[in-house]
This record gives C-alpha cells, structure tokens and sequence, in this order.
C-alpha cells in the first residue's frame, strides 16, 4: 500500500511537471493547443490527487471526484489532439461530454454495488479517448510525417490499451506499484511526443521562412535585372544620342558658344559614366559573361579605383560550378563588406580571401580599420542572427546568405580589436543539390 502511494504520488508529481511546461510554452508562443494540454494534465493529476486520497480516507466524495475527473481528463486530452492536428476550437458538443461523466459517476459510486459494473465503463470511456486521440495523431503523421506525430500516436494507442487494465488489476491492487510506472513512463513518451512535434513545426516555420527569404531575394535581384536593362536599353541610348547631336550642334556653333557647349557635353559624359556605374551595381555583366571568379577579382580592382583603397584578392584560378543565387549572394557579399570597410571603418587597406573548403565556399574581408563597437558583433549561424550587426546593409546579405543555408559572421579582427572580418561560408553541395 505504501508502495502504491508513492508511486501515485510520483506519477503525479512527474504529470505536474508536464502540466507546467504546456503552460508555459502555451505562454511564450500563445498556442491554444498547449493551454488543453496543459489542462488535461491537470486533470489528470486531480484525478490522481483523488484516487490516492480515497485509498487512504475510504471516501466516497473522492472516488466520486476521481470518476468525474476520469471523463474530464479523457474529453481534455481528446480536445488537445484535436487542437493540435487540427486547430479546432470548443464546440457545445464540448460542454455535453463534460456533464455525461458527472452523471455517471453518480451512478456509478452511488447507485451500482457491483465494483467491475461501475468501474469498467469509465475505464473503457478514457481508454476510448485515448485511442480516439491516438488515432487523431496517426492521421496527422500521415499527412505530414512528423515524427512527433508518429510517437505521439504509438504512445497514446499503448496508454489507451493500458487504462483498460484498471477494473481489473490495479483496482484490486495487482501488478502494483508496476502500473503506475508503466504510467509515468507512457506520460514521459507523451512529453517526448510534444516536444518532437513543437521541433516539427519549428523545422516547417524555418524552411517556410527560408523559402519566403529566397523567393524576396529573386525577385529583389530580378527587379535589379529589369532596372538596370532599362537604363542600359533606354536611358544611356538616349543620353549618347543626346551626345551626338550636342557634338553635331558643336561643329556648326560659333567659336563663342564653343565652351558652353564643351561644358554641356561634359556632363553628358558624367551622366553616361553614372548610368553605367549604376547599371553595372544593379547587375554585374561580368556576373553572367565571365563567372563568379572573374567577376570579383574585377569588382575588388574597380572598388580599389574608386576609392583608393589598397586591396588584395587571393583566390583559386578556378572555381567549381555554383548557381546563379550563390555567385549573387558572393558578389553582393563582397560588395557590401568592402562598402562597409571604405565608408564607416576608416580602413586604408582590405584583403579579400575566396576559397573552397568542406565542401563550402568561403569568402573572408578582413580591413585595417577602426573595427566593430564593443559588443557590436553580427552573426548569423543557420540563417538566425545572434547580435545587433553594426549596418543596415547586412540585412540583405543575411537573407541572401541564409536562404542558401550558410553562415555569416562578423567580428573585430583579433588580438587587439582593430579592423574587422567578414566571413561568408555557403555549401555547394547544397546549393547544387537544390
């Protein structure tokens, strides 16, 4: 008897337990699903809080409450299932199956003399619901072959199998205290279940956003495309003929209006040169003409042009075959960490680094400049940021890198802090793979 009581009272210290983190999970990502949880377990631990005070008190109110609280916690645990798989919500049918177990137990504790009579129905309705709400979980793997789903359902058609041996065995105190702890095991599978199924639909929500990432990020870059043809197909064909009647008008001005018009066809030029850099930003030609390679030794010696910057490129003489998103989200990482090292680091010097390792592409830029803030590290493993990045301008390279599953991070340059590393690493294989 003894034993017995113990092992009641660790099934339902251990059923407590998986109450209050359904709680608190309900709490922190205000699931519906997880507050029945957290409810049928509740119950469940009543129900046994009642069953272990009748046992000691001889009661009937207890075996009363512990047949009430039966139904309740067979309806709950049901209800939960069906919230989870399916995001139903209460229905009056509800409140019916909450006053069917009050009035049996009645029945049952008060009007039956026969022990087996009143005990085997409400024995057989939580088996039924337990079945029932296995059953809901091997619908939902099917449909969506969550591991979650699949424990779930073959934990929860073992329990409801198990809740049969209670007018038979435990009542008459045999195979105790076993039961109780083939119980708190079957609770524990439960809590293992849940949790499979809470990664489950963490792992969905990830992919989904990574899809809804790359798909921004092509149509970013495609908008980019359409934009810089236009330019290069309509804007700077109109400004070069603008040029070329300007050099006819040249010709026939007289000698006076000779510098006005030298003047003006300067700034033709200008605007032509503008047109082009901003068409080449847009979308890098050498991107689609020459490949990856070629494309970022020619954007370090034209960024170093312009800003005079002492820049280095080491990289192999070959790259293996990438796609279009991995070569574009190379290239605007390097445009965006040499951007970064000429305009609030105050560098004088940059080093670009392109290799292939495990596998991954590898793309380090590395200044010699003033270095990151204290704290104001930006890093992104899998695609999640785990610091505040010192610039705005890494948000688009944080979407690119993690709709391609790599990594970013960026850090002051050890030992002393000064200058900063950018370090970009996408998988190939992956990529190619995709």
């Amino acid at each position: 008897m003894v034993s017995q009581w113990y092992a009641g009272v660790f099934q339902g210290v251990v059923t407590l337990a998986m109450a209050v983190v359904c709680w608190l999970v309900y709490r922190r990502y205000r699931r519906p699903d997880f507050l029945w949880w957290s409810i049928a377990w509740s119950l469940y631990v009543l129900r046994i809080g009642a069953i272990i005070t009748f046992s000691t008190t001889r009661s009937y109110v207890w075996l009363f409450a512990h047949q009430v609280l039966t139904g309740w916690t067979a309806v709950a645990l049901l209800w939960a299932a069906l919230a989870t798989s399916r995001g139903e919500r209460p229905r009056r049918t509800f409140a019916v199956a909450l006053i069917v177990p009050v009035a049996w137990a009645y029945v049952a504790v008060y009007r039956i003399d026969n022990f087996l009579l009143a005990a085997l129905p409400a024995a057989a309705f939580l088996s039924f619901a337990t079945l029932w709400t296995g059953w809901v979980f091997v619908r939902q793997w099917r449909l969506t072959h969550s591991r979650g789903a699949a424990v779930l359902a073959a934990v929860l058609v073992a329990w409801g199998l198990h809740h049969l041996n209670y007018p038979f065995l435990r009542a008459r105190n045999a195979w105790d205290p076993w039961s109780y702890y083939i119980d708190i095991l079957l609770v524990l599978g439960v809590a293992v279940g849940i949790l499979m199924l809470v990664l489950d639909e963490l792992d969905r929500r990830r992919r989904k956003l990574e899809s809804l990432a790359a798909r921004m990020v092509n149509q970013h870059e495609e908008e980019r495309r359409r934009l810089s043809l236009e330019l290069h197909d309509q804007s700077a064909q109109v400004w070069a003929a603008v040029k070329l009647q300007l050099g006819l008008v040249r010709e026939q001005a007289p000698p006076s209006l000779a510098p006005a018009l030298d003047r003006v066809l300067s700034l033709v030029d200008s605007g032509i040169r503008s047109i082009r850099s901003v068409t080449t930003h847009l979308r890098p030609p050498l991107l689609d003409d020459l490949g990856l390679g070629p494309s970022l030794r020619a954007l370090v010696h034209d960024f170093a042009d312009q800003t005079g910057l002492d820049i280095s490129f080491d990289g192999p003489p070959e790259l293996p075959p990438v796609s279009e998103e991995a070569g574009l989200a190379v290239y605007r990482a390097l445009q965006e960490g040499l951007a970064n090292a000429a305009r609030h680091s105050g560098a004088t010097a940059a080093v670009v680094r392109l290799s292939v390792t495990d596998g991954s592409l590898l793309l380090v830029v590395t200044d010699n400049g003033r270095g990151l803030p204290a704290g104001g590290s930006g890093r992104e493993q899998d695609g999640i940021a785990t610091d505040t990045a010192p610039s705005y301008g890494l948000t688009g390279m944080r979407q690119r890198i993690s709709a391609l599953h790599g990594t970013m991070d960026l850090q002051s340059t050890p030992p002393d802090g000064t200058g900063a590393a950018l370090t970009i690493r996408i998988p190939i294989a992956h990529d190619a793979a995709t």
